[in-house]
């Protein structure tokens, strides 16, 4: 028996993959927006059905609505560091902010390795984005931060494709930069509601969070080559 919260989750990545709408999805199986979105958040039962015309719209087998992801071995490697779900927590709590994850973010895929969801945004650890849809590609060709406190607001993107398409008025995304200088991913989080996170004590605290996930990034990677070596 598949789980309805996996299966939720499996469906909204897939969408989200397919730059496709939750009315659009909505339409296609005949069912209220609203019916669609806790459908999303596993809240009701996906009939077998409904999950082959799913799968016929995005394109996708039906094994990959409905089994656990594959762990990542970078999502792997994110949950050995514990302290990283307290960070999520503490930058939920700090800003106000609904959801916040670490990413890993490479030129061809982002992959959610840890992730704190208190607005049902409905990512988990294993999760992936189009690459091309995410503000995340541009810091990894920049290596620099993105902050936004009202998209509404905001010169460049208020006009900017993902905000609208992921439902987001605030966003800060800072990048987790190897000790070697390489770059990993990002440190980030969104909210539904504007809020005011471009100020020097936000991305402080940010930086601060990234250094110290690289730096735990690198302390387990010297542990295994001691393993491999020994």
């Amino acid at each position: 028996m598949y789980s309805d919260k996996i299966t939720g989750a499996n469906i909204k990545n897939a969408r989200l993959y397919r730059n496709y709408s939750q009315d659009y999805l909505a339409g296609k199986l005949n069912i209220s927006q609203n019916a669609y979105s806790k459908l999303e958040l596993g809240y009701i039962r996906v009939k077998l059905e409904s999950l082959l015309v799913i799968a016929e719209v995005l394109d996708v087998p039906l094994s990959n609505l409905i089994d656990p992801p594959v762990i990542h071995p970078d999502v792997a490697t994110i949950s050995k560091i514990d302290i990283v779900p307290k960070i999520l927590e503490i930058i939920c709590n700090s800003t106000g902010m609904g959801f916040a994850a670490v990413a890993r973010v490479t030129e061809d895929k982002w992959i959610a390795c840890s992730v704190c969801d208190k607005i049902g945004f409905g990512l988990v650890a294993g999760s992936e984005l189009n690459l091309v849809t995410t503000i995340c590609n541009q810091i990894r060709q920049s290596s620099k931060a993105v902050i936004i406190d009202d998209v509404s607001q905001d010169k460049f993107y208020a006009q900017h494709p993902t905000p609208a398409l992921y439902g987001f008025q605030s966003y800060i995304s800072v990048p987790i930069m190897r000790q070697d200088g390489s770059f990993f991913g990002t440190l980030c989080a969104i909210d539904p509601k504007p809020a005011k996170v471009n100020n020097p004590e936000t991305i402080e605290l940010f930086n601060s969070f990234a250094e110290l996930i690289s730096f735990h990034l690198d302390t387990i990677e010297k542990e295994a080559s001691k393993l491999r070596i020994a």
